[in-house]
């Protein structure tokens, strides 16, 4: 049987110590109708001329005619003094005076979210009726106890069964008929309330309906964002596309708005720059890949830089930068109270003490980690001992359903992460025998794909097991007229290691060079480089690995 109950977000509730806001929130469940949408524990950063200020609310409720509610809930009982004009709390922690009354607390709060919203697009169209209220779960209020605390606007412990009469009387208090709000505003609320994250993908292909697919931060990323946001140390993992980067950038953005010096960093330098072209104009916000890390600390502590090494693998990387960093740090002081890794798998254990050392508080203060194991391609590993393990992100919201099937063949957690994307086309397995026969059927792809498929060459990357002086085909530069660049450059297709663009995406995705010499970690290449493309993947392997592909590709499809 069917249910129809209110949307409560996060759902499940995320933990809390306030027995009050626990009932609440059950009650609003299980009472409240589905036109209704209840925010529990949100918070919200407003700038303004002094800088930005934080506004929080325990719970706000959405109807799409009744408006906006913005509620505070108190627990235990409470006295007001009007000789004083403060409240005073007693419950399982003793008594105590309350910092601020609970009514003029929620009217700043409200007003503080009006103020955000009124900047959203379309706020003359949709403005709401707003009001606030304040819930006491645990007393009984039958009397104002000052002008601006009126009896209509509360909660009190004789509603706890009829919430769903009493807060359709409290909005018909703040009601002014003229206005509307409907399901445009309650998207824009979302969007203010950072619960719906909206990528338009600027895609030029004709791929069907999925050119003009948006990747919404879905309620499994809702409950991770604040999960974390009330944690200070938490890890997230999932599998590719599963938005820890949308997340990364989201919670970096908002630590920097709340005043945090803060730190976002990856491996990647490709990465970063994309990182930083996300972040741009965000203050307080540095976003730098670790090596550049360590290079910059060193020489503003006038450190001897070592002789530079392109093997990512080799000393220079992987001891000597982070031992820079280290002496860096410890000659410069700590420069961040917050640090958001993202592609952290990739840090080695003997890196996060270094990375650590730049901040106010190495032990417990802010730190943020989005992993995927799956793509673990340099032997890292979380540092488990200081982070809470938060529940995985389950679903690839990156890729059409047709290349998550194929990529999922290759995953090897526990779980199996789910497709959410649109259906797409099967990626293609192309054979090629010898070096001359691969750069030929390169051609032949990017022909069919620029002059047949019309696809600009800025949406397409050729990506290699090897870096470009291991790379047979990249050593090229150069296939039937196609430039290779392993920069982003005007009329040219960008070509990169699959390590190299580990953690960013394409509409078109071409994984060349796949064969025997690469059979060791021909599943990680697959998984890791296949997830990078949005529509459209085409794998060029040697013949026979090219065979077992397609064998393996057939019963990946035959099991989903």
């Amino acid at each position: 049987m069917l249910i129809d109950v209110a949307r409560m977000v996060p759902f499940p509730m995320l933990p809390t110590e306030s027995s009050a806001e626990r009932r609440l929130y059950e009650g609003f469940l299980e009472q409240l109708d589905d036109q209704y949408v209840v925010y529990h524990s949100v918070d919200w950063v407003l700038a303004g001329a002094e800088g930005p200020t934080q506004g929080e609310a325990d719970f706000v409720i959405a109807h799409p005619v009744d408006g906006v509610l913005v509620m505070e809930a108190k627990g235990g009982r409470l006295a007001y003094d009007p000789q004083t004009r403060r409240w005073r709390q007693t419950g399982r922690s003793g008594t105590h005076d309350l910092d601020e009354d609970p009514f003029h607390q929620a009217r700043d709060e409200m007003r503080s979210l009006i103020e955000i919203l009124s900047a959203q697009p379309g706020w003359d169209r949709w403005k709401p009726s707003y009001g606030f209220s304040v819930a006491f779960p645990d007393g009984s209020y039958d009397r104002a106890a000052h002008k601006a605390a009126p009896v209509e606007v509360v909660v009190d412990r004789d509603d706890m069964g009829r919430l769903a009469e009493r807060v359709a009387q409290i909005m018909a208090f703040w009601r002014r008929p003229e206005r509307r709000f409907g399901a445009e505003g309650m998207e824009a609320l979302a969007t203010a309330l950072g619960f719906r994250v909206e990528i338009r993908t600027p895609l030029k292909l004709q791929f069907d309906e999925e050119d003009r697919t948006i990747v919404e931060l879905t309620d499994d990323q809702a409950w991770i964002l604040s999960f974390i946001a009330h944690r200070k140390r938490a890890a997230v993992t999932g599998p590719a596309g599963s938005g820890k980067t949308i997340l990364a950038v989201e919670i970096s953005k908002r630590l920097a708005a709340m005043g945090h010096r803060t730190l976002l960093t990856c491996f990647n330098r490709r990465l970063a720059e994309h990182l930083r072209d996300a972040t741009r104009g965000v203050a307080g916000l540095d976003v730098v890949h670790f090596h550049a890390l360590c290079v910059r600390v060193a020489r503003e502590a006038g450190l001897a830089l070592p002789a530079e090494s392109d093997d990512p693998g080799s000393p220079y990387f992987e001891r000597e930068l982070p031992a820079l960093l280290q002496r860096g740090a410890r000659a410069l002081g700590p420069r961040y109270d917050a640090v958001v890794v993202d592609e952290a798998q990739d840090f080695r254990d003997w890196w996060w003490p270094t990375l650590l050392a730049l901040h106010t508080d190495p032990d417990e203060g802010i730190l943020y980690l989005f992993a995927d194991d799956n793509q673990n391609l340099y032997g890292g590993r979380l540092p488990l001992d200081q982070v809470e393990l938060c529940p995985p992100l389950p679903a690839n919201l990156r890729n059409t359903k047709a290349i998550h099937e194929f990529v999922s063949v290759f995953y090897a957690g526990g779980h199996r992460p789910t497709a959410r994307g649109p259906e797409g086309r099967p990626p293609e397995i192309l054979g090629y025998r010898g070096d001359e026969d691969l750069a030929r059927v390169l051609a032949v792809v990017l022909r069919n794909l620029v002059e047949t498929e019309r696809v600009p060459l800025e949406d397409i990357v050729v990506l290699t097991p090897s870096g470009k002086p291991k790379s047979r085909l990249r050593a090229r530069e150069r296939v039937d007229g196609f430039r290779l660049s392993d920069h982003v450059e005007p009329g040219t297709v960008l070509a990169e290691s699959v390590h190299g663009f580990k953690g960013l995406e394409r509409p078109v995705v071409i994984l060349a060079e796949l064969d025997d010499k690469h059979r060791e970690d021909l599943a990680r290449y697959l998984y890791v480089g296949g997830s990078r493309a949005r529509n459209e993947l085409i794998v060029l392997a040697a013949e026979p690995v090219a065979r077992e592909l397609r064998e393996l590709a057939a019963s990946g499809a035959r099991r989903s």
